[in-house]
C-alpha cells in the first residue's frame, strides 16, 4: 500500500505535468489519464516491490494511542476546512494562511492556468513553489470534484500512509516522536493555557502533525517518501534485501519525484543519502536510483533556483542558531525545544561507538551533524522555514535509535520515553474538535459575490485585490498581482515595490494606475476589504467598471 500510494501520487504528477505542457494548460483529459494511468503504472511497479517494513506488534498500551492518533488524523482531515453558518472555517489555527495559498494554486491550476504555471499569488513570475502535492488535487477539482470534499478525502488518505510508513519503518517511537512532539518550553511552571495553539507560542520546534504535515501538503508525500528510503537504504547497506531491477527504478522514481513535491526534502535526502552511500562504498548498486532521481528531479530544483529579477536570497547564515531570539540562551533555547532528543541522540552515539555499531553510528552521527549544520545554515527567507530541514535530522536520528530507545528497553524506560512527550501528546489532543472550536475563514456570501464579478473571466488574467490570505478572490482561484505578502516573501520574491503601488492605486492615484503592468494585471477588484483602505474618492478616472455584485465591483483599464 505505501509503495503502491508513493508511486500514484509522483507517476501522475509526472504524466500529468507533461500532459499540461503539450496542452498548454491542465484539461478534463489529461486529469482522468494522469490518474488513470498512474494508478495503473503504480500496480504494476510496486507489485514487484520486495521489501516488507514490520516491526514487532504493539502492547495493548501503545495500541490505544495509535487509535488517538487515527481518531485524531481523521477529525482533522474531514474538519481540515469545513462549511458551518455561512461560513468557511478551518479546525487548524496554524493552517490559516498556508490554506489559502494551497486552495488557490489548486483551483488557479484546474481554471487553467497556463503551463508551466505563473505564481497564482504574484502574477508574471514563474511558479517556482514545489506544488506536486496541490497538483494532484488539481486533476480532481478540473474534472468536477467539489474541493471541500477532495482535498480533506486526499488528506486523510495521505495521512494514514504517514501513520502506516513511520509505524512499519520506525515502529511506535517514530510515530510518537512526530504525532506527539513538542518541547517543556511552554510548560515550565504549569500550564498556562489550555488552547493548543497558544501553548506553542513560545516554541519553534512545534508539533510536526499540526504545524508541518497539516499546513505544508508537500510533506504528505515528502515524510513517507523520506521514511522509506531510509529504511531500504539501511536494509541494503545491512545485506537483508538486495534491490531487484524494478525496485531500483521504484526508488529513482520515488527519490526523484520529492523535487516536485517537496524541494527541500529533495535536498536533504539527497545529500544524507548520498553521505550514506558513499561512506558504506555502495555506488554500485544506488547509482541508478541516483541517475533516475536526478534526471526526474533535476528540472525542478532548476526551476526554484534559477533567479528572477526581484529575488531575495534564499541562503543566509545565522550564527544565532535557526529562529532563536537575541535575548534568549543558546544552550536554554536548544534544551527546551529539543533537549530530549539532543541528549538521547548523544548517549546513542556514545554507546554506538563503545560497542562498534557504525552500522547505526554512520547515519545517526551524519543526522546529528547536518543538525548542527542546518540550524545555521538557513535556506529559506524565513529562519522558521529551515525546520523544513531541521525535521528530517530529528527523524532520521530517532530511525537509527528505535532499538536503542525502545525495542531493547523494558517497559520502565518506555515509558520515561514518553513522558518526554507528553507536551506534545497534550498539544495534540487539544487540537482535537472537541476542544478546539476552530477558525472562521470566509464567507460564503463574499466568495459568491466575487463569483459572479469573475465568472467566464479567463484564469490567466492576473487580478489586483487587496493583499489579505482570505480575500474571496484568491478563495476562488484567480492569478493575482500580489497576494499575501507572508507567502510571497517565503517563495523568496521581494514584493515591496508591487505592494506600494498595489496602496497608491487603492488610494485613487490616477498615476499609479497608468504605471500598472498591462501584461500583469487585467482587472482591478474593489470589495469590502478594498474599501476599507481607500483614502482619495475611488476609482480613479482612468479606470473603467466592468462589473457590480452589492457592494463588489471590478474594473479595468481605460482604453485608449
Amino acid at each position: 500500500m505505501i509503495v503502491f500510494s508513493l508511486l500514484f501520487l509522483s507517476l501522475s504528477a509526472f504524466i500529468g505535468g507533461l500532459g499540461a505542457l503539450l496542452v498548454g494548460h491542465l484539461v478534463p483529459a489529461v486529469s482522468a489519464v494522469s490518474l488513470v494511468g498512474g494508478a495503473a503504472i503504480a500496480l504494476c511497479l510496486s507489485r514487484r516491490w520486495k521489501l516488507r517494513l514490520r516491526v514487532p506488534p504493539v502492547s495493548l498500551p501503545v495500541f490505544f494511542l495509535y487509535a488517538l492518533i487515527i481518531v485524531g488524523i481523521y477529525f482533522h482531515s474531514i474538519f481540515l476546512v469545513y462549511f458551518k453558518d455561512g461560513n468557511y472555517w478551518i479546525q487548524n489555527n496554524f493552517n490559516l494562511g498556508d490554506m489559502s495559498f494551497h486552495w488557490s494554486a489548486i483551483r488557479s491550476i484546474a481554471k487553467g492556468l497556463h503551463f508551466w504555471p505563473e505564481n497564482p499569488i504574484y502574477g508574471g513570475y514563474r511558479f517556482r513553489y514545489p506544488f506536486g502535492m496541490d497538483f494532484f488535487n488539481s486533476f480532481l477539482e478540473n474534472l468536477g470534484f467539489d474541493i471541500m470534499r477532495h482535498l480533506p478525502l486526499v488528506t486523510l488518505l495521505a495521512l494514514l500512509v504517514v501513520f502506516f510508513t513511520l509505524h512499519g519503518a520506525g515502529g511506535p517511537l517514530v510515530v510518537f516522536a512526530v504525532f506527539f512532539s513538542c518541547g517543556y518550553f511552554n510548560f515550565i511552571g504549569g500550564i498556562p493555557s489550555t488552547d493548543y495553539f497558544q501553548l506553542q507560542q513560545p516554541l519553534d520546534f512545534k508539533n510536526i502533525f499540526l504545524t508541518i504535515l497539516l499546513t505544508q501538503r508537500g510533506f504528505l508525500y515528502a515524510m513517507p517518501a523520506g521514511v522509506l528510503l531510509y529504511r531500504a537504504a539501511q536494509k541494503s547497506f545491512a545485506g537483508e534485501w538486495a534491490p531487484s531491477l524494478a525496485e531500483k527504478i521504484i526508488i529513482g522514481i520515488i527519490w526523484g519525484a520529492l523535487g516536485f513535491f517537496h524541494l527541500h526534502t529533495f535536498f536533504f535526502v539527497s545529500l544524507f543519502l548520498g553521505l550514506w552511500i558513499l561512506s558504506r562504498r555502495a555506488l554500485r548498486v544506488w547509482i541508478l536510483p541516483a541517475v533516475i532521481a536526478g534526471l526526474l528531479g533535476l528540472p525542478f530544483v532548476m526551476n526554484a533556483l534559477i533567479p528572477e529579477v526581484g529575488m531575495n536570497s534564499l541562503i543566509h547564515w545565522n550564527w544565532r542558531g535557526w529562529n532563536r531570539p537575541a535575548e534568549v540562551n543558546y544552550f536554554t533555547y536548544w534544551s527546551l525545544n529539543l533537549g530530549f532528543w539532543i541528549v538521547a541522540v548523544v548517549a546513542a552515539l556514545v554507546a554506538f561507538a563503545r560497542q562498534k555499531k557504525w552500522n547505526l553510528f554512520v547515519p545517526t552521527a551524519m543526522s546529528f551533524v547536518l543538525f548542527m549544520l542546518f540550524s545555521h545554515l538557513i535556506l529559506a527567507p524565513w529562519n522558521w522555514d529551515n525546520i523544513k530541514l531541521l525535521v528530517w535530522c530529528y527523524i532520521f536520528a530517532l530511525m537509527g535509535l528505535t532499538d536503542f530507545l525502545w525495542y531493547e528497553r523494558q517497559r520502565w524506560f518506555k515509558a520515561l520515553v514518553c513522558f518526554c512527550l507528553i507536551p506534545g501528546f497534550i498539544v495534540f489532543m487539544r487540537s482535537l474538535p472537541i476542544y478546539s472550536r476552530g477558525i472562521q475563514w470566509g464567507s460564503e456570501r463574499e466568495v459568491n459575490k466575487a463569483g459572479v464579478l469573475l465568472k467566464d473571466r479567463d484564469v490567466n488574467e492576473a487580478v489586483m485585490i487587496t493583499p489579505a490570505y482570505d480575500h474571496p478572490v484568491m478563495l476562488l482561484g484567480h492569478k493575482l498581482f500580489l497576494g499575501y505578502p507572508g507567502h510571497v516573501w517565503s517563495h523568496g520574491y521581494n514584493y515591496t515595490a508591487r505592494e506600494s503601488l498595489v496602496n497608491r492605486v487603492y488610494d485613487g492615484e490616477s498615476e499609479a494606475v497608468d504605471s500598472l503592468p498591462k501584461d500583469q494585471v487585467k482587472w482591478v477588484y474593489s470589495g469590502p476589504l478594498e474599501k476599507r483602505r481607500e483614502k482619495l474618492p475611488f476609482p480613479p478616472d482612468n479606470l473603467l467598471k466592468v462589473g457590480e455584485a452589492l457592494d463588489h465591483e471590478l474594473y479595468t483599464f481605460e482604453q485608449k
